[in-house]
């Protein structure tokens, strides 16, 4: 895994991004070069490492995944601003759109026309990591992706994966792999990802041969296909079999489909059968707006790349995948406990997560992950970004309202006996009952997310998140709160005339904006030190 040149291009696309956003278009004229120099660069480092190594695909180098998906982001960035770039570049510089798109359209015809094969030996060796961080891996993976690049290159994939299968996995790494899997108790993974599983094949083994296997070994998998060309019979034999796969129906492959379940009597399971998604993905992101999450787990994923932590997003130009990918290395100190579907829903994304450290021991985290403040600061209290059970930040900040008090104090016969002898749960229940309890543990959660927030040093991404807001920000800071407890922070905190969220957000903007406001925020944040208590699930005060 090449994170350095991962790092440097997702740096460049925000960059660009808050270029283009500020309508500076000198720095456009020297990033966008840039930018295809590096690729450029990096294209004939592979060259010459081909022409001068083994002459077998057998671990052959080349671009990872997200480098790759990087540069097709900045392509569709280029795209999005063609007018703008030709009014006010150079002929030259707009010209680089069609050098990019041409330069990775060579690299994919060579790529792709030898796939690599890779073996557990030296996927295993390039990682790097400690026994157990191998485990943690195993034991919180949610997604195991065969093959780098998918035959079927749609336009509006959520995973913007790459046209043509490019590398995958040997035969004997999969089988390992899910040997460990199963070591570490992990029962449920997807066969999938920015990829499709009916690509996979070596000699005269298919994806049957793999599920067969994971059969024996008890592990549920979940495939989701597009159906490649040439792969109808495989498909026919896997629904006969049973196997829990889904088709997910284009426009391209509708009629496809529909020709093969009219020659079977087991129905086949459809996905996406529709000609609109909810959500744009792939060739449709805007990078203008935020909509919905489309990833809903928690945990690892396995690439012939290496392994990732995946940690749901909105989606939005930070994250155009729907989820934020943390590569796994020697120094991951964290992973997180493994959450799909319905499970990952409950996640409250605001809140510290649970997992494991390095040591294989439960762990809670103190502070939050960038990419969670990042959701705070996306959150915009709109009912469409977040789907049915997930917790919106506007849906907790309503827990310390009166109503909700006077409810809680409602059910107090009811928790005491569902928590029996759990005293510290118990006596967390009967604070919030509280009214003057409940304002503290208010106070605390807001300090602890505003504190979270000013220690956020992503410059261009908090520009870029200021742009996707600047709407919101503009009515929100034009907002005036009164109230009669007082003009302090904590005296609109008291009032429960406030819509907690309105103010939580109108003091968001005026703490990432600096304004005249910000000092008096950092000195309610001083004031009212906050931590996170996993034991009773509230911010608590902290001692400091």
């Amino acid at each position: 895994m090449d994170i350095a040149s991962e790092n440097f291009i997702e740096d460049q696309k925000n960059r660009l991004l808050v270029a283009l956003y500020d309508k500076d278009y000198p720095t456009c004229e020297i990033l966008i070069p840039q930018i295809y120099c590096h690729a450029q660069k990096q294209i004939s480092l592979i060259c010459q490492a081909e022409q001068t190594g083994p002459k077998t695909p057998v671990g052959q180098p080349g671009f990872t995944e997200n480098y790759e998906k990087l540069l097709r982001q900045v392509i569709i960035i280029l795209k999005r601003f063609k007018t703008v770039l030709i009014d006010h570049c150079s002929p030259e510089t707009h010209k680089i759109y069609g050098r990019l798109k041409n330069l990775l359209s060579i690299f994919t015809r060579n790529a792709t026309r030898l796939v690599r094969v890779i073996s557990f030996q030296t996927w295993d060796y390039d990682m790097a990591l400690s026994q157990n961080q191998k485990d943690l891996v195993y034991k919180t993976l949610m997604t195991f992706q065969l093959t780098s690049g998918c035959s079927n290159y749609c336009r509006r994939c959520n995973e913007w994966a790459l046209p043509g299968v490019r590398s995958q996995f040997s035969f004997n790494a999969i089988i390992l792999i899910l040997k460990h899997i199963a070591d570490q108790k992990n029962r449920h993974i997807s066969l999938y990802g920015a990829s499709d599983p009916l690509d996979w094949t070596q000699d005269q083994k298919d994806i049957d041969d793999i599920i067969t296997f994971a059969d024996a070994a008890g592990i549920d998998y979940s495939l989701l296909t597009k159906l490649p060309k040439g792969k109808k019979e495989l498909l026919k034999k896997l629904t006969h079999k049973g196997a829990n796969l889904s088709v997910s129906i284009t426009k391209k492959n509708k009629t496809k489909i529909a020709d093969v379940q009219r020659e079977i009597d087991k129905l086949i399971s459809k996905q996406h059968d529709t000609y609109d998604l909810l959500i744009p993905a792939g060739l449709d992101e805007d990078f203008i707006s935020v909509k919905p999450s489309i990833t809903d787990g928690y945990g690892c994923e396995i690439t012939p790349d290496g392994a990732y932590i995946i940690i749901p997003t909105f989606t939005s130009a930070l994250y155009p995948f729907g989820h934020a990918k943390i590569p796994v290395t020697k120094e991951t100190v964290f992973f997180p406990q493994k959450k799909t579907g319905r499970l990952a829903l409950l996640v409250d994304y605001f809140k510290p997560l649970k997992g494991y450290d390095n040591e294989k021991k439960h762990i809670t985290l103190d502070l939050l992950l960038p990419v969670q403040i990042e959701s705070i600061l996306l959150d915009n209290g709109n009912y469409e970004l977040t789907p049915p059970g997930m917790r919106s930040m506007k849906e907790y900040l309503s827990i310390f309202d009166e109503k909700a008090r006077l409810q809680r104090e409602r059910m107090i016969p009811v928790v005491l006996k569902k928590l029996q002898s759990n005293q510290k749960k118990i006596q967390a229940h009967m604070n919030m009952c509280r009214q003057k309890s409940c304002l503290d543990f208010k106070l605390s959660a807001i300090s602890y997310f505003l504190e979270a927030i000013l220690h956020y040093k992503h410059r261009y991404t908090l520009k870029i998140i200021l742009f996707l807001l600047k709407e919101e920000q503009k009515k929100s800071m034009d907002k005036t709160f009164v109230s009669h407890h007082a003009k302090s922070i904590k005296g609109l905190l008291s009032d429960q005339y406030i819509d907690s969220f309105d103010l939580f957000r109108w003091l968001v903007f005026h703490l990432i904006t600096r304004s005249d406001k910000s000092r008096q925020i950092r000195s309610f944040i001083k004031k009212y030190p906050a931590a996170y208590d996993p034991a009773i699930d509230l911010f608590v005060r902290e001692n400091r």
